[in-house]
């Protein structure tokens, strides 16, 4: 080698050396800063809440319950309701809802240690649009909290599905499309059974709070370059032409406005819970000052598998713990909770062979993710209790709670 090019391998590698120097400082600099994060004081009124969600029971997911869609053209639960006769939608949705979750659910899950359920509704839920042939699941809602007072368990409403989605995801009803912050009309509407619903159940014992949104994919991209049409198949030519992801005001404003429909009909023991819209740093401080607030956020391990193809134990502590750092800024101000997460991972499902190796590292990780909730003060409801026959199978067990406490992968 000559010594010009000794001489350039030296400066490449001072310049690599500094480099590695400089990312070795950065990571120190945000460790101490992040213990610094972390020994900040949280709000803790609901850090005892340990529950788990009634996912597919009110509001349809296709993968969760695939029997419901057997036999028909229907991918979510505009399709199904639009594409079946009206009879048939309606013998199926009554079928479901009266044995997917039973009072016998309720008794299951008290005697199991839990103590609240997370219920995703939808927007027509009181059976008053005539426009669409939904059916009203009112009835059902009121079980839940007969059942709920019964066990001495507590009931979270989560409004998941408003017309034209606030997300686009199949689990908000309207796939691959967002319409609903366009249209003021549906937002008026969407505000008024959310009062409706702080009337009719804002003095219940067994009510927790309402969650007036979930999951608003906030955003300044275009609809198409997001990518959710390409993931989720669109209901409706016109709706995904006219699609926009709500932007962080609209949100914000949207949760001062429910704010002011719902507190005035809650007892004082009662939360308004919202979610961060995937951006907690956003939220921050927000509504600080105002009375019965709290936070949800939603840690899946798999998203960071999805978003950013790291797939090992290490990404998924740095996954979760990073979400931890921004619980507690956020829980300085208001309450938080982990209104979803579970153990499911691809790495577990790609990396172990039997369920008992599986087993094994959902037991790792539900004890890091449940330390950490615990360390923000965060109480959390589980994704999900169960899921329908048609999807049982073990690759998917992970998903219900049910399942991982029989399993012994989860202690409550």
């Amino acid at each position: 080698m000559n010594k010009k090019a000794i001489k350039a391998c030296k400066t490449v590698g001072i310049a690599v050396g500094s480099v590695l120097v400089g990312v070795l400082v950065l990571i120190v600099t945000l460790v101490l800063a992040f213990n610094l994060v972390l020994n900040v004081g949280t709000r803790d009124e609901l850090k005892d809440v340990k529950g788990v969600n009634l996912g597919s029971w009110l509001v349809l997911e296709h993968w969760m319950t695939p029997e419901v869609f057997d036999g028909t053209e229907g991918y979510d639960e505009y399709t199904l309701a639009t594409r079946v006769p009206h009879e048939e939608y309606e013998r199926r949705m009554k079928l479901h809802r009266s044995t997917f979750i039973t009072q016998d659910d309720f008794k299951k899950m008290s005697e199991m240690g839990l103590n609240t359920v997370r219920i995703p509704i939808p927007y027509y839920i009181f059976g008053d649009r005539d426009d669409l042939p939904f059916i009203a699941c009112i009835d059902e809602l009121d079980n839940a909290f007969d059942w709920a007072e019964m066990y001495d368990m507590k009931v979270m409403i989560d409004l998941h599905m408003v017309y034209g989605s606030q997300n686009g995801f199949d689990n908000g009803g309207f796939s691959g499309v967002c319409t609903w912050p366009q249209l003021t009309e549906e937002i008026e509407y969407t505000l008024g059974v959310l009062e409706r619903l702080s009337i009719r159940y804002g003095h219940r014992e067994g009510l927790l709070g309402i969650q007036p949104l979930n999951e608003p994919m906030i955003s300044d991209t275009p609809w198409m370059e997001m990518g959710i049409p390409y993931t989720y198949k669109p209901v409706d030519d016109e709706m995904l032409k006219n699609s926009i992801a709500p932007s962080l005001d609209f949100v914000k404003e949207f949760y001062l406005e429910a704010y002011e429909r719902i507190h005035p009909h809650l007892a004082e023991d009662k939360w308004i819970i919202y979610h961060d819209g995937f951006q907690m740093w956003n939220f921050i401080g927000f509504m600080k000052d105002y009375e019965g607030v709290a936070f949800d956020t939603h840690v899946y391990l798999f998203n960071v598998e999805n978003q950013a193809g790291l797939k090992s134990p290490e990404w998924h502590t740095a996954f979760a713990w990073g979400n931890s750092v921004l619980m507690r800024l956020i829980g300085k101000y208001v309450p938080m909770m982990v209104g979803e997460w579970n153990l499911h991972s691809n790495y577990a499902l790609g990396e172990f062979n039997t369920l008992e190796e599986r087993g094994e590292y959902y037991k790792q990780c539900a004890k890091m993710q449940s330390a950490l909730w615990e360390r923000c003060n965060a109480g959390y409801t589980y994704w999900n209790w169960k899921l329908g026959s048609g999807a049982q199978s073990a690759s998917n067990y992970a998903w219900e709670l049910e399942k991982a406490i029989e399993y012994g992968w989860i202690k409550i």
